[in-house]
C-alpha cells in the first residue's frame, strides 16, 4: 500500500500538470528521493544499512531490534524512534528526523551523526525514554511550539553541538527533577535564548547541579532548622525575663537555713 504521504505528493504533481501520466511521476519521485511505505523494523539478528540517499518514513514507525547503520545516509518523517533492548544503531554521519517520541533502551553510537527532534508529524511533544548520547541534536520547533520531556534523574549528553531553532523558536523543555542535556567537553551549545523555556529541575550545561546525578554532592546540614529573628523589643523581654530568672535563683541560694 502506497503511503497517505506518497499519495498526497503524487496528486500534487498531477494537478500541476495532469498529462504527465502517474507512471512517470513516481520514477521522477523515486529518483529524488526514497519513501517507505510502512514502519522500518529491524528484527533481532537483523542488520539494515542506509544508502547514502534521503529516505522518509512518513510519520511511520522506527523500530530497531538489531542493527540499524545510518552510514551517510538521511531518515526523515519518523514518527516514533525505538531502539528495543539489546538493539543498536550505528549513526555514522548520517541523520535522524523524529517526530514523536524517542526511547532508547538499547545502544546508540552516535559518531558525528545528528539526531533531529521536530513536529512535522502533527505532534507537538516528543517524550524521550532511556539515556542517550548524541552526536548532535537539534530542537526545532518549526512553526510552532515543541515541548521535549525529559525523563527524571537522568543526563542525556550532547558530544559535538546542541542546537536549538525555530521560526518562530518556541521550545519548552520539561521533566525533572534532575533532567539534564549535558554538553560534553568540546561540545557547543547554540541558539538558546528567551525563546527556549526551561521547567523547574530541567538543567543544560558542562555541570549538573548539586544532588543531581553527576553532580557534586550537597554540602552542609539539610536537616538544619532556622533559628527565628527577634526584633529589638522582643530582645529586651527576652533580657529582662532572664534577669528575673537569674536574680530569683540567686536570692534563693542567700536566704539562710531554718535551725
Amino acid at each position: 500500500m502506497i503511503s497517505n504521504y506518497f499519495q498526497a505528493t503524487l496528486r500534487g504533481f498531477m494537478r500541476i500538470n495532469p498529462f504527465l501520466k502517474p507512471t512517470a511521476v513516481c520514477c521522477a519521485l523515486a529518483a529524488f528521493h526514497t519513501f517507505a511505505w510502512a514502519d522500518l523494523i529491524v528484527p533481532v539478528n537483523g542488520v539494515n544499512s542506509l544508502n547514502s540517499g534521503y529516505q522518509s518514513l512518513a510519520c511511520t514507525q522506527l523500530s530497531v531490534s538489531g542493527q540499524l547503520n545510518l552510514n551517510t545516509g538521511t531518515l526523515v518523517r519518523i514518527k516514533n524512534s525505538m531502539i528495543q533492548t539489546g538493539g543498536v544503531v550505528n549513526g555514522n554521519s548520517g541523520l535522524l528526523e523524529v517526530n514523536g517520541n524517542w526511547s532508547n533502551s538499547g545502544t546508540f553510537n552516535p559518531g558525528t551523526s545528528t539526531v533531529k527532534f521536530t513536529r512535522l508529524c502533527g505532534v507537538s511533544t516528543i517524550n524521550v525514554t532511556g539515556t542517550t548520547d548524541f552526536g548532535n541534536l537539534i530542537i526545532d520547533s518549526a512553526d510552532g511550539p515543541l515541548h521535549i520531556v525529559l525523563p527524571p534523574n537522568t543526563n542525556q549528553t550532547v558530544n559535538g553541538t546542541l542546537s536549538f531553532v525555530g521560526n518562530p523558536k518556541d521550545i519548552y523543555i520539561e521533566g525533572g527533577p534532575c533532567s539534564g542535556i549535558r554538553l560534553l567537553e568540546g561540545a557547543n551549545s547554540v541558539g538558546q535564548d528567551a525563546n527556549v523555556h526551561l521547567a523547574p529541575g530541567v538543567w543544560i550545561g558542562k555541570t549538573p547541579p548539586a544532588g543531581c546525578p553527576g553532580g557534586p554532592p550537597v554540602t552542609g546540614n539539610s536537616n538544619a532548622v532556622p533559628v527565628p529573628a527577634t526584633d529589638a523589643l522582643g530582645l529586651g523581654l527576652l533580657t529582662a525575663l532572664l534577669a528575673a530568672l537569674g536574680g530569683g535563683s540567686l536570692l534563693r541560694r542567700k536566704k539562710p537555713r531554718a535551725h
